[in-house]
């Protein structure tokens, strides 16, 4: 192998970093203090404990895919991350929350539009590598 050959451009290590930084920020302040991340919810809950399982494994995820160097396992992980955060935002104008609709465009810029460019980065990049 090729020492000078990079596993990712340093573009998308910062996407893959805000992803791991911003979703592991909400899931720890959710689980430290619910009711400031999620209205109407004064103290840990079950579904609150679900939010904040889902993000983190989703997380730990990354951080295995990275520590494989896997573009593959990122792939994945990021597809994952991705229709996990569309399926956020669609389900607060299904169920019209007020109160979150205000995050949803942070989380459009922040999250879901550098994951989309990151997978389809990764996608061109494992199924170029597979075509030779």
């Amino acid at each position: 192998m090729n020492d000078t050959k990079k596993f990712l451009p340093i573009w998308m290590w910062l996407i893959v970093l805000v992803q791991i930084g911003l979703v592991l920020f909400f899931s720890a302040g959710t689980a430290m203090n619910p009711g400031q991340f999620i209205p109407d919810v004064t103290q840990l809950n079950y579904i609150t404990q679900l939010y904040i399982t889902r993000n983190v494994t989703v997380i730990l995820g990354m951080i295995l895919a990275l520590l494989l160097k896997s573009h593959k396992a990122l792939l994945v992980v990021l597809v994952i991350r991705l229709i996990t955060d569309i399926s956020d935002v669609v389900t607060v104008y299904a169920l019209n929350v007020e109160v979150i609709k205000e995050s949803v465009p942070m989380v459009v810029v922040l999250l879901i539009i550098p994951a989309f460019i990151a997978v389809a980065y990764l996608t061109k990049l494992v199924f170029h590598s597979q075509s030779k």
